[in-house]
């Protein structure tokens, strides 16, 4: 059982300098028993000798230096298969990396803050084709940014009003500051003025800023990574009347008992954070400065629902299940099934998805915040058409397979994140494992 193995390993996590008590233990040891999450391959149609590449293959990406430590958990016909963690939390300090041990998940965090807005969906508050400029009056009259056939550059009235579903899927033309174009600079000159003025870089502050930018193009018109559902995470606060944090905590954390995510990870919990590296020809290298706030020990002004949340192997996992249930874990129904395949659906057009702008992927479509498999033979992946979810910068990743009744969780901290390699093999091996 593993609240038993747990208990055992205890007295080394301790000797690590991981700063946990016995009040910590016993209330992890509970955590484990309430969620009756007992690793056992029987009932989950894995194979366990299969199971062993998975194994290799985390082992193989720590010992050859490419991550300081890997984890990786499965879940599939609700059996929790696979749970695992290889090679370092911290690299100078030598602590072993852990099964609870916490990384930032950074963009992981859209795909919560698309679940928390559609809790507010179900409850009338807004259409998808609702624009966003009737709840944050900011938005309204945008302009687009627009260079004409001599290079020169014009700002033009926006030809339709940004609206919920534009944030969704990425397409309101809001990008993320300080790139190449000129509203990406714009926006990233918006938010220094702010950040020197004294006042604090607040939510809505920030999003109020990025109102002020240009669009690079007419809402709808193009897929573009950007700052769209950082806006979504301001307008669930607005809808709700709370803070992003406590919304989520309400209607995701605590329904589902996710102990361990949140926008910040509190002092008695820093003995568990990841250490992020940096991966160069020369090895890994500590990233001292981050651009976010995930890993601090205090609340941050800013929460990102783009990018800002912290969290678990079993958190992350936990959070899968639900949605791979079709919005329900074990009697708490966050979502509902057609709300869920509302957001799993593709809802980018072929003339959006030339611009669908990650190598890794090659095969997928866009839905509400998530990727979504349209052809598993253009991604060259073993999985299944209508797998879904979305990863994060440092390489944190997991999938949810209908077809396959699967739920795959992926987790390191390293810059690059490996977004087309690393967690792509390691999906790669998950499935090669099923056996029925």
């Amino acid at each position: 059982m593993i609240e038993e193995k747990y208990v055992k390993e205890t007295p080394s996590l301790v000797a690590c300098n991981r700063n946990f008590t016995s009040k910590a233990i016993e209330g992890y040891t509970t955590l484990i028993k309430e969620h009756k999450m007992e690793i056992k391959t029987e009932g989950s149609g894995l194979c366990p000798n299969r199971l062993q590449n998975v194994d290799a293959y985390l082992k193989r990406i720590v010992d050859s230096g490419r991550v300081a430590g890997a984890g990786g958990l499965i879940i599939r016909h609700g059996v929790w298969a696979y749970r695992k963690s290889f090679g370092m939390q911290d690299i100078a300090d030598k602590i072993p990396l852990q099964n609870d041990s916490i990384y930032r998940i950074y963009s992981m965090t859209k795909t919560f803050t698309v679940a928390a807005a559609m809790t507010l969906y179900e409850r009338g508050l807004f259409k998808l084709h609702d624009p966003i400029g009737e709840f944050l009056p900011a938005f309204t009259n945008m302009q687009v940014a627009r260079h004409d056939s001599r290079g020169c550059m014009e700002l033009i009235p926006a030809r339709s009003p940004i609206t919920f579903q534009h944030l969704f899927t990425m397409t309101s033309g809001i990008p993320y500051p300080g790139g190449q174009s000129y509203s990406a600079r714009f926006l990233a000159g918006a938010n220094e003025k702010i950040a020197g003025d004294g006042k604090g870089l607040t939510t809505a502050r920030i999003v109020d800023a990025a109102a002020q930018a240009p669009l690079c193009f007419h809402p709808g018109e193009y897929w573009m990574y950007g700052f769209s559902h950082d806006v979504l995470g301001r307008l669930i606060e607005v809808l709700s009347g709370k803070s992003l944090s406590h919304y989520m905590e309400e209607v995701i954390f605590k329904p589902l008992g996710l102990r361990d995510t949140a926008f910040y990870v509190p002092a008695e919990k820093q003995g568990r954070l990841c250490k992020a590296y940096d991966f160069t020809e020369q090895g890994l290298t500590e990233i001292t400065g981050l651009d976010t706030d995930a890993g601090k020990p205090f609340p941050p002004a800013f929460e990102s629902g783009g990018g800002g949340l912290a969290s678990t192997l079993d958190d992350v996992g936990r959070y899968a299940l639900m949605l791979l249930n079709a919005g329900k874990l074990d009697g708490e129904r966050v979502l509902s099934r057609k709300t869920i395949d509302l957001i799993r659906r593709n809802h980018v057009a072929p003339s959006q998805l030339q611009h669908f702008g990650f190598p890794g992927m090659a095969g997928y479509g866009y839905g509400l915040g998530v990727r979504t498999m349209l052809d598993t033979g253009a991604a060259g992946l073993n999985g299944s058409t209508g797998e879904w979810a979305w990863d994060g910068m440092l390489g944190t990743w997991y999938c949810v397979d209908p077809a396959e009744d699967l739920a795959a969780v992926f987790l390191i901290q390293r810059r690059p994140g490996g977004n087309d390699d690393l967690p792509k093999r390691f999906a790669q091996t998950v499935y090669a494992a099923i056996d029925d």
